[in-house]
């Protein structure tokens, strides 16, 4: 039992040991525990700190005041390829955007249309203003979510939920269930650009929305 409690009362520095590796340990420990119980039995210089940093990747949930949930791997990977989860962080956001490319489609169509994603890879594009990059990179990290520049190199492999900016001087939206995106003329003009993608959504579109548009795709 002291040679138990003496590994896990290692310390612990993000430098030396990450998170994720603290959170396997975790899983052979305790499935709750408190914020004092972790403080006693591991060396921390922040144990509140280690503790709201991992409740916010996603590896902890957090019950109350000081009171924690391991999370196990098929939580953490359900809750990281929500897609509802993915879009509702835009809500919460202060920031101006405008969901864009695929996304405007997804959502004018009420989820009818989707193209080139699954759970497992799953980008959400969207318009951001240039000056405002910055602070949306800040924003998603610090909820635990991947981004990138549009057309740029990916520093990582990206896979699940993540999200495209696509920085521009100024942009106009509209708010559907609410979200911001790319007003309905905008995405029509996307859809018949990638026609070959996009006619069914376009389909979609003019039925919904009484376009008055010469498409015919469903009954081909």
């Amino acid at each position: 039992m002291a040679m138990f409690h003496m590994f896990i009362g290692c310390y612990y520095d993000s430098n030396i040991m990450s998170y994720y590796e603290l959170w396997t340990i975790f899983s052979n420990w305790k499935h709750e525990f408190s914020t004092s119980e972790f403080a006693r039995a591991f060396l921390s210089p922040h144990p509140r700190k280690v503790l709201h940093d991992m409740a916010r990747k996603g590896l902890l949930e957090h019950l109350g005041y000081g009171k924690y949930r391991v999370k196990t791997v098929e939580d953490y990977v359900r809750a990281k390829n929500d897609v509802e989860l993915g879009y509702d962080l835009l809500r919460r956001s202060k920031l101006h955007y405008a969901l864009t490319d695929v996304d405007a489609v997804f959502i004018w169509t009420k989820g009818g249309y989707n193209a080139g994603r699954f759970f497992g890879f799953y980008p959400i594009h969207l318009k951001v203003l240039s000056s405002d990059v910055s602070r949306w990179k800040s924003f998603f990290r610090k909820s635990g979510r991947k981004s990138l520049l549009v057309a740029t190199k990916p520093r990582e492999t990206m896979f699940g939920i993540f999200y495209v900016l696509h920085p521009v001087g100024k942009m106009r939206a509209e708010v559907l269930g609410g979200l911001k995106l790319d007003p309905l003329a905008e995405t029509v003009d996307f859809c018949k650009r990638y026609l070959f993608t996009y006619e069914p959504a376009l389909e979609m579109l003019n039925k919904e929305y009484h376009l008055g548009l010469k498409v015919s795709y469903a009954n081909e």
